[in-house]
């Protein structure tokens, strides 16, 4: 039996993910996700659907797991915290390392239990800005990387 051993994060993990940094900031909101109907009769309305999102939005969930950006804590309690920062663009600029972890995992957390909360922080630049301070982390200290 193969043990799953968690990477560790470090600038190699933040290079994954930051490079879908200029993907998402080349994405229009309105192409992060789009429903997709149970019925492709024309003319007739869908009654049930599901969100598909856009291929890098994909690569970029399975990027976070791959490379330990999804922390193992109660990201429920946190919700709390996390919507505050996503109220407050400024807070996200000054995130520490596992704040900014903290969000990303209690977003793709929530995106398995609400279909599209992940579509709607994408949409309103909350990952984005999200990446942004990532990448801040990966670009100072010549690399060394401090929370």
């Amino acid at each position: 039996m193969k043990s799953k051993t968690k990477p560790q994060t470090g600038p190699a993990g933040i290079a994954a993910i930051t490079v879908f940094l200029p993907l998402f900031e080349a994405i229009a909101p309105d192409d992060f996700a789009h429903l997709v109907g149970s019925t492709d009769v024309p003319g007739e309305i869908p009654f049930m659907g599901h969100l598909e999102y856009h291929p890098a939005v994909y690569k970029f969930i399975d990027a976070c797991y791959e490379n330990g950006m999804v922390l193992s804590f109660d990201w429920e309690a946190w919700s709390e915290e996390a919507r505050r920062y996503m109220g407050d663009p400024q807070l996200v600029m000054a995130a520490s390392l596992n704040t900014c972890m903290k969000l990303l995992t209690t977003h793709l957390r929530a995106e398995r239990f609400c279909d599209g909360h992940l579509e709607g922080v994408l949409r309103s630049g909350h990952i984005i800005a999200i990446l942004r301070r990532f990448q801040q982390f990966a670009k100072s200290d010549n690399g060394v990387i401090r929370a």
